[in-house]
């Protein structure tokens, strides 16, 4: 019997891009709860292995679900990103309410349209609970990436990180297709990176309504440009008091761009350019 696929990513890490990935390579459908079964990511209930499909949804590996894997003999892949990055798309996906021209709309852009972006992204961070906006914080998200890759340590699992995926789609492709068991012939591998281009992933989404502006960007490192100083400290601090093993955890599995700062790769790049 074929292992089934277990594909968790954290929100706003490129679910869409690396779901295209898996569907393109494998020839297996999409399988994932509908918006009704609610974001109780910690819970196995909404996970579900059929014939000819995949499951993906933003799921925390949590005891449950843990369990629900190892007894399916599932093959998991998780999708993390550098952690800057992500609390600057988790910001921007709630004040532009990307989601809005495919119906899944937030209705949270006039909400943060009364804010500075200093403001919204301290929010974001934070957390909040009004009649506009109930959001339960970035450290839920720093928490979910220190146990996946704590999970990766118990049981075969493949982690994917946006970031390199992103800077060298080629190699980081195949890979995931040594995981999953396929080979990715050079003709296949250029119609794949083809079609997962930003530009691409754009148009795709454009033609089955709205503008295509849920890829908003898709530059690592753009962190630096949005970020307050104060920002950054926040983070830590949701890091240490959410996801204290983080660090260690990223260091020892070589996986250290994902907490990285890239301030610091900037003053050192400047630095390296005195004299």
């Amino acid at each position: 019997m074929t292992q089934p696929i277990f594909v968790a990513t954290v929100f706003k890490s490129g679910t869409k891009l690396l779901e295209h990935l898996i569907e393109s390579m494998t020839g297996l459908d999409i399988l994932t709860p509908n918006m009704s079964a609610g974001a109780d990511y910690g819970s196995a209930k909404p996970i579900v292995f059929e014939p000819g499909k995949f499951f993906i949804w933003h799921n925390v590996p949590s005891e449950q679900v843990k369990r629900c894997i190892i007894e399916a003999s599932a093959r998991p892949i998780f999708l993390v990103r550098n952690i800057y990055d992500l609390a600057v798309s988790q910001y921007f996906h709630f004040a532009l309410d990307v989601d809005r021209e495919i119906g899944h709309g937030t209705r949270t852009a006039g909400y943060f349209a009364r804010m500075t972006v200093d403001q919204g992204i301290s929010l974001v961070l934070c957390g909040a609970t009004s009649k506009e906006f109930h959001w339960h914080g970035f450290g839920y998200y720093l928490h979910q990436i220190q146990e996946m890759l704590r999970f990766s340590c118990e049981y075969p699992c493949h982690i994917v990180v946006y970031d390199r995926l992103v800077r060298d789609k080629c190699m980081e492709v195949n890979r995931l297709a040594t995981f999953l068991d396929r080979t990715v012939s050079p003709g296949s591998m250029e119609v794949l990176l083809d079609s997962s281009s930003l530009g691409a992933m754009r148009e795709a989404r454009a033609s089955r309504g709205g503008t295509g502006a849920h890829f908003r960007k898709g530059v690592p490192g753009s962190h630096v440009e949005v970020l307050g100083a104060h920002h950054y400290d926040m983070i830590n601090f949701l890091k240490f008091y959410h996801a204290p093993d983080l660090d260690a955890l990223c260091a020892s599995l070589g996986y250290g761009d994902v907490v990285a700062d890239c301030r610091l790769s900037c003053v050192s790049a400047q630095d390296g350019c005195v004299g």
